[in-house]
């Protein structure tokens, strides 16, 4: 199938053409999440079955086999660092978080799926090795915001309780404190940041839990800084630092915001911390 097929398609209010099935061409856009093509993973994969779970084209049966075949694609060459097999986890954790997005909005999924969501999401977070945002030619790889895109669908969702929006926060920071050749250019901090934020408006977390939270990016200060320069630790210490300060901007535009003052002195005494390095 070429480009011009797909293109035909969203032409037709995303429609099924005739003498084809929902179910072989779902098989064919989930192939074309490891595609080097950013045209296939991005305008084709991504758009399409986002339309199709918009217009309720699957059953709840087939959308749990799509998680199946989702967390498998997770687990492909993890580990692996600046290879081709990140665009497949990638792209899977993003259509998971498509997938999360629609629940939130119609009730696809039972309490058991969403749990087996979050513990994949959770075990990706801290499994993922490559770091990269955009690949030239290639395009987006983004792991790490697609999956913050997850962890804030999943903070949203009802079936999420206290202790578990806790674990994701503890996830968030645990990722982002730990020594790294890479600093995250591509507003991987934002996206985190949304995450991070759509978890504390619930307001389901009492302060003190959000402050034990917040000493996870005082970690930083286990690696003694003894006047030489560590690479890792450097990008680290700027990772730490825009995190918090895009959780700090983005708390400013919000109103009504619960323990919104508490929660601006903590960012700012946690940066104010981190600026020794």
């Amino acid at each position: 199938m070429d480009k011009k097929f797909w293109e035909s398609i969203a032409k037709n209010d995303y429609k099924v053409p005739d003498g084809e099935t929902l179910e072989e061409l779902t098989k064919t856009l989930f192939g074309y999440l490891a595609s080097i093509d950013p045209d296939l993973r991005d305008d084709i994969a991504y758009i399409v079955y986002a339309n199709w779970l918009k217009r309720d084209m699957y059953s709840r049966n087939e959308i749990r086999l799509h998680l199946q075949k989702l967390f498998s694609n997770l687990e492909n060459d993890i580990g692996e660092i600046e290879s081709d097999s990140v665009f497949l986890r990638a792209f899977s954790i993003l259509l998971l978080a498509e997938i999360v997005h629609n629940d939130n909005k119609k009730l696809l999924l039972e309490k058991e799926d969403i749990q087996s969501i979050l513990e994949k999401g959770l075990w990706y977070l801290a499994a993922e090795k490559d770091p990269r945002g955009y690949v030239t030619v290639k395009g987006w790889a983004h792991s790490l915001a697609h999956t913050a895109d997850l962890l804030m669908v999943l903070g949203k969702n009802r079936h999420v309780v206290q202790s578990e929006l806790s674990r994701i926060l503890t996830g968030i920071a645990e990722k982002i404190v730990q020594p790294n050749y890479y600093v995250y250019i591509h507003r991987e901090d934002e996206r985190l940041a949304n995450a991070i934020l759509e978890i504390l408006q619930r307001d389901l977390l009492v302060y003190e839990e959000i402050e034990n939270w917040s000493n996870h990016f005082l970690q930083a200060d286990k690696f003694t800084y003894d006047g030489t320069y560590r690479e890792e630790i450097g990008h680290m210490y700027q990772n730490t630092r825009n995190l918090l300060r895009s959780v700090y901007l983005q708390l400013l535009d919000r109103e009504e915001f619960p323990q919104k003052e508490k929660l601006q002195g903590l960012l700012l005494n946690i940066l104010q911390s981190l600026q020794q390095f």
